[in-house]
């Protein structure tokens, strides 16, 4: 069994990029845990805990998959709240292409059996850091960042999430270059 998901890389200088963002949100915590930098991509579908023997169909799904090269711009720092604590993120401008590929990929899940008929909603981001506890007000993490950075999504890849001496470590199984 393996806990995998399916995503976008990011080159150096742009997991740098997003390192630096995280600097830049540590003032506004009193205590969170940051993404490391090797860990930061952009999920296009968790898929939890699954059997190793999906992995070669779920390569083949990411094969399948129409997808071409797509302008991504991140232009804002997001959060989730969960309990009472926060994700935030650095999310993507509305791309009606990135979440079409997202709901694609969901669908051709859905037809191999390996995602639910649930509703999909689709909330492009990369996160910065979990757990935070905050020492503002969630609103103003928005108004006190200024987020601008464009790249291509050029690659699918299928990770698998797991801990290798007590690091959370997210090791690619197959990248499809785009």
């Amino acid at each position: 069994m393996k806990r995998l998901f399916i995503g976008v890389s990011f080159s150096s200088e742009l997991k740098d990029y997003f390192h630096e963002a995280g600097l830049m949100i540590e003032k506004y915590c009193e205590t969170a845990k940051y993404t490391r930098n090797e860990n930061f991509h952009l999920t296009l579908k968790f898929l939890g805990i699954v059997d190793e023997s999906a992995i070669d169909p779920l390569i083949n799904i990411i094969k399948d998959l129409d997808v071409t090269q797509l302008n991504l711009c991140f232009d804002h720092i997001g959060f989730f709240k969960k309990k009472n604590r926060y994700v935030i993120y650095m999310g993507v401008h509305p791309n009606e292409a990135l979440t079409q590929l997202a709901i694609d990929l969901n669908e051709a899940l859905v037809r191999e059996g390996m995602a639910s008929h649930e509703v999909f909603i689709y909330t492009p981001h990369v996160t910065l850091c979990r757990q935070a506890k905050l020492l503002v007000p969630s609103i103003d993490l928005s108004r006190g960042i200024s987020i601008s950075k464009e790249t291509i999504l050029d690659n699918i890849t299928l990770y698998e999430s797991t801990n290798i001496e007590g690091v959370l470590t997210y090791q690619p199984l197959y990248i499809r270059e785009v």
